[in-house]
């Protein structure tokens, strides 16, 4: 890796003496929260399964949607660390512009499915909705990173850790809303999405600001944020642009119903 400016070096064990409690937080939330992007694959699998079984029943047409929307969602999982060696994410302005092509490529080409009103009309509202609660993750890498005093910036630690873990942890509650059909659930639920995009809009914008967000978490060799390494690429690579997906998706059902 080159050098960079905005990267940082401590040396390790001295840090740890003065920050052990944040490296211990670190080095289990690096693991376990990498360990949720390929949970969120398998549950969007078995999903839009069971959705395209209400819908089209499971004949070849289902099968065939089914591959469409799932095995993009598998190569860019098993694509993301061949993207890091390659230097792909070094670059914050690049990790800022992936995060808007890849939901904005896969929402284009997912509207060009004919079958895509009849999906979204089958499957529940609450489903699109409750997913999200893998954001709690999110949120707790980014506080984790907060509480390690290994960021020169800390603001977008600060409103993306708060932001995401309020929005993962009403996901549930605002699902089982939506799932009772409550006179108001419609409209909560509109303003809970709606929250959710806001959040990526702010922390893109606070991702810019040198020294504080991702870009700058994935090349400072420090601890904490090296535990947190594959946690950050899996957010940003993955984890946001997905959010960004469902909660369009979530929108566009609960405008329609």
């Amino acid at each position: 890796m080159s050098p960079d400016r905005d990267a940082i070096a401590l040396d390790e064990p001295k840090h740890r003496a003065g920050a052990e409690p944040a490296y211990a937080a670190a080095r289990v939330a690096g693991p376990l929260v990498t360990a949720v992007f390929p949970l969120i694959v398998a549950a969007i699998a078995v999903g839009v399964w069971q959705t395209l079984a209400m819908a089209l029943g499971l004949g070849r047409d289902g099968v065939t949607i089914e591959l469409e929307i799932t095995i993009p969602l598998v190569v860019l999982l098993l694509v993301i660390p061949f993207l890091d060696r390659a230097g792909v994410y070094r670059s914050p302005l690049a990790i800022s512009v992936g995060i808007v092509i890849v939901p904005t490529l896969a929402l284009f080409l997912l509207s060009r499915l004919s079958s895509l009103p009849s999906l979204l009309h089958v499957a529940p509202a609450s489903w699109l909705i409750g997913l999200q609660v893998f954001r709690v993750a999110g949120g707790a890498a980014w506080l984790v990173a907060l509480l390690s005093r290994e960021l020169r910036k800390p603001q977008f630690s600060v409103e993306a850790g708060i932001l995401d873990v309020l929005v993962g942890l009403t996901a549930v509650p605002t699902a089982l809303l939506v799932a009772r059909g409550s006179p108001y659930a419609t409209g909560i639920g509109i303003v809970w999405n709606a929250v959710g995009l806001f959040d990526f809009l702010l922390a893109i914008g606070l991702a810019r600001i040198p020294g504080g967000g991702p870009g700058h978490m994935l090349i400072t060799r420090t601890p904490a944020l090296l535990a947190l390494r594959p946690a950050v690429l899996g957010i940003v690579a993955l984890g946001v642009p997905l959010a960004i997906i469902l909660h369009v998706l979530s929108l566009w059902q609960l405008v329609a119903h």
